[in-house]
């Protein structure tokens, strides 16, 4: 009698040794499993997001977050603290960027620095405040000149965050922001 192949051989013999998998439901802190929808009516477009067992795919449920700032220090600092608190969907480290990113994107809340190349967050605020209108602003900047910080607070920031604060005190003042309505 021959042995069969490893490749055809019963799944207790393999010789990778990988449990074959018929449900995954894994939530984490971050994400969710929710039931899958009720059958689509006739002509209803479909989702085109896969399924997995019959249930929708996890879902981050934290608030999009857009990060301008043209030191890379400070970028992977902010990603660092932020990122449990929002899910932060693109990192610009200019104001043409940032305002690229954002109409792409529309993010719920955007923390753009003062000073960096492209114009900064004077060239940054309006055009992202027209592209992306339900995006809430804030304004990150070293220095504090309070006509620039006036400026971009009308042009469409709602608030203002000096360089250095703590990324709980960023996390709250961004969290406010967004409950600011419009």
């Amino acid at each position: 009698m021959t042995e069969a192949p490893p490749d055809h051989a019963p799944s207790s013999q393999r010789l990778d040794h990988t449990p074959e998998v018929t449900h995954m439901n894994v939530p984490t802190d971050r994400t969710e499993t929710t039931a899958a929808p009720a059958p689509f009516a006739s002509g209803e477009d479909r989702p085109t997001d896969s399924y997995l067992m019959g249930e929708q795919p996890l879902r981050d449920h934290r608030r999009s977050l857009l990060i301008a700032d043209d030191d890379e220090v400070v970028r992977y600092r902010l990603q660092s603290e932020l990122s449990d608190s929002f899910c932060i969907v693109a990192v610009a480290e200019n104001a043409t960027q940032a305002i690229a990113l954002a109409e792409q994107h529309r993010p719920d809340a955007a923390l753009i620095d003062v000073e960096m190349p492209g114009g900064g967050a004077r060239a940054a605020v309006p055009a992202i405040a027209a592209c992306s209108p339900n995006t809430r602003m804030v304004i990150l900047s070293a220095d504090e000149v309070h006509h620039v910080v006036l400026e971009l607070l009308t042009a469409g920031a709602m608030a203002y965050v000096r360089k250095g604060v703590g990324g709980d005190r960023i996390a709250e003042t961004l969290a406010q922001a967004l409950l600011v309505e419009v």
